[in-house]
């Protein structure tokens, strides 16, 4: 009893001793407090919605009311806070995009919103830097698109030698029935997030499809060759997604389209890719877009060096393709859906020149004034080409009704004493209404009324004469259905006229309405815009 006594003393003292030491250890301490720092983000009194509602590249002003410790900061040095705006899409799941974009580092936001349409979350995050506590505050934002129609102009970027980009003009003049006036750049990179490799050769909005939204642009460099949704510039298809097999060299050098789009089955579209032919044949739909693909290449029976061109819009069911062979001076045809690249049927000894043998090269080419207009659109091949240091005017009749005309070449213009700089010639347009061409050269547009016999005229100067003119194109639409019930804004009416200052590094697009009859410019007014770049190709993006 004594021993259990004295065990129980032994074990009080032990557990008096534990707590005399473990209330010594909390005495000691030396830990310090403080209040957290109050932060909030308030938007009350703002003015800011619930929500919102824009159209792709509308600016977006949120300033928002951020308090710290009771006050609200007025200067951003006035409290240790930073801040982060981002923008990501309000769709989880499958296929949702999880592309995060950051808008600013600002409490105030004022940015323009150039992502695609879809419904996305806006999110202010403040963090305090003294403790890293983050506060959130986000807005639901729909955007909107507004390319359903205007003005393509297709450049290489200033910035990026090259690469290319695309803008999209709207205006009353561009876009039928529209109030605004406005130019969107770099429609490729702020989409799709990447720059388009090579430089522009062609940009071309084919309508497969009646039905809006339905067909892609396609967009051709001489590096690779993509498609893009009309609506929204978003990348589709990748170049091997044009074809059933793809090619083992990717070396595009045309792009282009095949028929007037009023016989079932007539168009086609084209491309010449390591100077082989490609062709797609499609049929309209007005519920569908694109379903087809490019087959097989024609076989060229001992074709030479391909011309970047191909005749675009035949109103005939004789031919499904027409290219030129610069090596031996002569087109060359494919019937619809036929394999190999043929002669045309011997030609007339008094036609203007023979398609099977002209001795000269193609510069450049553009449809015009032809047999007649609107839905029966039967339009002339205009052909700027070359014999040596000569230059020649070439009007050839490719919406034949026999499929061996022997009277295609119907004209043939010297034009060497008559159009002054002809030879450096870096850009061509053909009337559709009047006779004459617009060609550009230096700083200066140039009219030529071929059935004259008169010299050409200045039409247009650029106002600073380290402008050159790089592309010149008239309003018109190769659909004749499009075309002739008049869906395409200042049919005729409008020329558009590209330019490019190598020492600012700056590219302009002009434009002017016109006498469609004869090419003489209304300079009253017009529209002027800055194109980042050196513009090689623009084309009206369809619209209905």
């Amino acid at each position: 009893m004594k021993h259990l006594t004295s065990y129980i003393l032994h074990l009080t003292s032990t557990i008096a001793i534990a707590i005399a030491l473990t209330g010594c250890y909390a005495d000691e301490g030396n830990y310090t407090y403080h209040e957290l720092d109050a932060v909030g983000i308030d938007t009350i009194g703002t003015g800011l919605q619930a929500k919102y509602a824009i159209m792709r590249f509308d600016e977006l002003d949120l300033n928002p009311n951020v308090v710290f410790n009771g006050q609200i900061v007025t200067q951003e040095s006035q409290a240790p806070l930073d801040y982060l705006w981002t923008m990501y899409s309000a769709v989880s799941g499958t296929g949702a995009s999880t592309l995060i974009d950051t808008l600013g580092y600002e409490r105030h936001l004022k940015t323009t919103i150039s992502r695609s349409s879809g419904n996305y979350y806006v999110q202010l995050t403040v963090t305090n830097r003294n403790d890293s506590i983050r506060q959130f505050w986000r807005v639901p934002v729909s955007v909107s698109e507004v390319f359903d129609g205007g003005w393509m102009v297709f450049y290489e970027r200033a910035d990026a030698a090259g690469y290319s980009d695309v803008a999209l003009v709207v205006n009353p003049w561009t876009k039928l029935n529209s109030l605004e006036n406005h130019c969107y750049t770099n429609l490729y990179l702020s989409t799709n997030g990447e720059m388009l490799k090579g430089k522009p050769i062609r940009c071309l909005d084919i309508a497969v499809s009646l039905g809006p939204g339905n067909n892609y642009i396609g967009l051709c460099t001489d590096y690779t060759m993509v498609g893009v949704s009309e609506n929204g510039i978003e990348k589709a298809l990748d170049f091997n997604d044009f074809f059933h097999q793809p090619p083992a060299t990717m070396a595009p050098t045309w792009y282009g389209e095949h028929g007037s789009g009023v016989m079932s089955g007539q168009s086609s579209e084209i491309l010449i890719n390591d100077n082989r032919v490609y062709t797609n044949t499609y049929t309209y739909s007005a519920t569908e877009g694109r379903t087809t693909r490019f087959s097989v290449p024609k076989t060229d029976n001992g074709i030479g060096t391909l011309a970047a061109w191909n005749s675009e819009v035949p109103n005939t069911l004789n031919y499904g393709v027409i290219v030129y062979d610069q090596t031996n001076t002569c087109f060359r045809f494919a019937a619809y859906n036929g394999s190999s690249l043929e002669r045309f049927g011997e030609q007339k000894t008094d036609a203007a020149f023979d398609v099977n043998n002209t001795g000269m090269t193609l510069l450049m080419g553009d449809w015009g004034k032809g047999l007649s207009q609107g839905v029966g659109l039967r339009p002339y091949d205009y052909l700027l080409m070359a014999k040596g240091t000569q230059r020649y005017l070439a009007k050839a009749n490719f919406s034949t009704t026999q499929a061996n005309s022997d009277n295609i070449g119907v004209g043939l213009y010297l034009m060497d004493n008559l159009c002054p700089d002809i030879v450096n010639a870096t850009t061509f347009a053909a009337s559709h209404v009047g006779s004459f061409i617009y060609y550009g050269t230096g700083d200066k547009v140039y009219n030529f009324a071929y059935d004259s016999n008169l010299p050409a005229t200045v039409a247009w100067t650029a106002p600073s004469s380290d402008e050159e003119v790089t592309c010149v194109r008239i309003m018109k639409y190769y659909h004749g259905a499009v075309y002739g019930y008049g869906m395409v804004p200042s049919s005729d009416n409008l020329v558009h006229i590209a330019t490019w200052n190598a020492t600012t590094q700056q590219g302009h697009l002009y434009e002017y309405l016109i006498n469609p009859a004869s090419g003489i410019l209304d300079e009253t007014s017009s529209y002027d815009y800055s194109i980042p770049g050196r513009v090689k190709d623009m084309a009206w993006k369809f619209f209905m």
